[in-house]
């Protein structure tokens, strides 16, 4: 009889562990599918800031760091904010949170209200998404914003580069977005040559932030 009830049990508790398993690979390897964007008149184009957040400083050896020396990454980022306010590009912050449960602290998340955007980003509109899969079109009010505002080219920044970059410019693909990354507006603890080759591989453009910044300043 106890050891019916065991095998119950671990039963039990395997398909929680299953299930677990699949919701985590599903949020962190699986990018969104949505409806295409229309083609529309007078498109426009918009700058994703993802996960450039306080939370992320690197403390955790899973997760890239986000702190780069002065002049790093983070002042490129500022750039090209800038130079897309100048511009009238939208520009659009997201940051990666978790729901408070067991799993999620595992992984190292942190909950809504303990996430903001890192205090060296120049902020310049109140256009804040949270995330928790590293798709930012997980956030269907991010999908929204874009097609209100009737944006078809998406640039993106941040990181990681293979995980929350590339997953959030494939969900962008799937949907018809042209998708262009900015090379030094991104890190990752991965093999960058082998992320650059995969972008390649899928139709996601590449730039340098000098290029974007040329192209932009053509347009004022």
């Amino acid at each position: 009889m106890i050891s019916t009830i065991l095998l119950v049990i671990v039963g039990i508790i395997g398909v929680f562990a299953a299930i677990a398993g699949l919701t985590m690979y599903r949020s962190m390897f699986v990018a969104t599918r949505g409806t295409r964007i229309q083609a529309y008149p007078a498109p426009r184009k918009a700058l994703l800031v993802l996960d450039l957040q306080e939370g992320y400083r690197g403390t955790n050896p899973r997760q890239a760091a986000t702190a780069p020396a002065a002049g790093g990454m983070l002042d490129t980022v500022n750039r090209l904010i800038g130079m897309a306010a100048e511009t009238g590009m939208e520009v659009c912050y997201v940051r990666q949170v978790f729901s408070n449960n067991l799993f999620v602290r595992m992984h190292g998340g942190k909950r809504v209200e303990k996430i903001i955007v890192d205090r060296r980003i120049v902020k310049i509109n109140d256009n804040d998404f949270a995330k928790n899969r590293t798709d930012a079109f997980s956030n269907s009010m991010l999908e929204q914003f874009l097609i209100d505002h009737r944006v078809n080219e998406l640039y993106l920044t941040g990181v990681d580069a293979a995980y929350c970059v590339y997953y959030t410019a494939r969900g962008a693909l799937n949907r018809g977005y042209t998708v262009t990354v900015v090379r030094d507006a991104v890190a990752t603890r991965s093999d960058m040559t082998k992320v650059l080759e995969r972008y390649a591989a899928e139709g996601i453009q590449v730039v340098t932030s000098e290029q974007l910044i040329d192209e932009l300043s053509q347009q004022k």
